[in-house]
């Protein structure tokens, strides 16, 4: 029974990673999502974008609509 139970929180702990890497992926990607490469080494620098840029009102990452609907996804498994 003890076995199961960790069994089971493991398989949550991956659900739960899978869904926080996409949205801090996405958090990142957001700022450079419709720019193509030289617009992007132009703006970041020669590496890219290596850090979140921060919304000036809330001072918070923005994501994107792809964060809000994986969400609302998994919102619905959980209680479909």
């Amino acid at each position: 029974m003890i076995k199961k139970k960790q069994e089971e929180e493991k398989k949550r702990d991956r659900i739960r990673g899978c869904l926080f890497g996409g949205a801090v992926g996405d958090a990142l990607g957001y700022e450079v999502e419709f720019l193509g490469e030289s617009e992007i080494f132009f703006r970041f620098g020669e590496k890219g974008i290596q850090e979140y840029q921060y919304n000036r009102w809330n001072g918070k990452a923005l994501i994107s609509d792809d964060t809000q609907m994986t969400l609302f996804t998994a919102n619905g498994l959980l209680y479909g």
